[in-house]
């Protein structure tokens, strides 16, 4: 980790530090031990560690606590029925310590029952902790979860098409049978890739929803009266080894830097309101063209050893090839492995349309 760009997480709008302290899993389910701090003091392991109970941490956090007729306080949480096996840990464990450490009690939905986590406690400054170290939980599990829904700029125009399958073409033709045809993504699928999320939730689909309609009014300013007009040109890759890559990505090229800045506003909106990760200082906006992923034809990819090509020849051949130019006239929130009827793209959640 670099301690001088340490990793945050957002909770309720607010920031918090996670310092990983160990490299052990405390309970077989994939979630490391993490310290976390909130304006230097320390939360402790929100999965073995005592927890220090911190006025601060409660005070900054914006937990829904209502007050029962009885006194007590409660906290209902929305959370995917995916997280309960990390909230509740091995045997109990987790959820266990969370209760004792935060003397609240935690009510979990059973296996195929539907409903709230609820945390009740004493005091609300009980249940609000406790609700931070789940939110955690739940953050830190939904990272090692695969994405079921991106922001995209669709690049399906005819042109493109035209000249991405002509790319196809030749590339099988050039390879000689090294490469296989469902390597190449889906004329009618192409698409800019802003971010992905991970979304198993309606109020977690329709907070994304309108997340990224809030983002209307500041991209609308950023194009102004010029529409954003960028180029996918040239073949790139992101790991070591050319010759053992497993996903090749078209280029894009815009040099007023306006299609960037419109890219980081989305991002960072999604990671204010707690909904994406990101994964680097800017976005870096690259267009799918070959995936084996693709191989794959259902959703299991979690469960599948990723297979490689060798593109050292396609990024030597077609290293300036022009797939062809795009203006940015509509943003949407896809879903993963669906299909519109009338438009052959992905299915939209949400879309903010910029030619109207």
């Amino acid at each position: 980790m670099d301690v001088i760009q340490p990793q945050f997480i957002w909770i309720d709008k607010r920031c918090y530090r996670k310092n990983p302290i160990s490299s052990l899993y405390a309970d077989g389910n994939n979630v490391p031990l993490t310290d976390v701090e909130v304006k230097g003091k320390s939360l402790g392991s929100f999965e073995t560690s005592e927890y220090d109970d911190e006025a601060d941490a409660c005070e900054m956090t914006n937990a829904p606590v209502e007050q029962l007729e009885d006194g007590r306080f409660r906290v209902k949480m929305n959370i995917a029925s995916e997280y309960y096996s990390k909230i509740i840990g091995r045997n109990g464990d987790s959820k266990r310590q969370i209760e004792r450490d935060t003397k609240v009690q935690l009510f979990i939905p059973k296996k195929g029952q539907s409903g709230d986590v609820a945390i009740t406690g004493m005091n609300a400054k009980d249940v609000t902790s406790a609700f931070v170290r789940i939110n955690l939980i739940v953050s830190n599990a939904r990272k090692r979860m695969p994405f079921t829904h991106f922001v995209s700029i669709p690049l399906s125009t005819p042109d493109i098409k035209t000249r991405f399958l002509q790319f196809k073409n030749d590339v099988l033709r050039f390879s000689r049978g090294a490469i296989e045809d469902d390597l190449f993504q889906n004329a009618d699928k192409l698409h800019l890739t802003i971010g992905t999320l991970v979304l198993l939730t309606n109020d977690e689909r329709v907070q994304a929803a309108q997340s990224l309609q809030n983002c209307k009014n500041r991209i609308r300013d950023i194009i102004g009266p010029n529409p954003i007009e960028f180029e996918i040109r040239g073949v790139e890759y992101m790991n070591d080894d050319p010759e053992k890559i497993d996903i090749l990505y078209g280029r894009c090229v815009e040099n007023s830097g306006r299609l960037q800045q419109l890219a980081d506003i989305i991002v960072d909106r999604l990671e204010t309101d707690g909904l994406l990760d990101r994964q680097y200082e800017r976005v870096k906006l690259h267009a799918t063209l070959m995936n084996s992923l693709f191989k794959v034809k259902d959703d299991s990819e979690e469960n599948t050893v990723r297979s490689t090509f060798n593109a050292k020849p396609i990024l030597e051949n077609w290293k300036d090839y022009s797939f062809g130019f795009v203006s940015v006239n509509e943003i949407h929130l896809s879903q993963r492995y669906s299909t519109s009827q009338s438009t052959k793209y992905y299915v939209a959640s949400s879309q903010i349309a910029l030619n109207q």
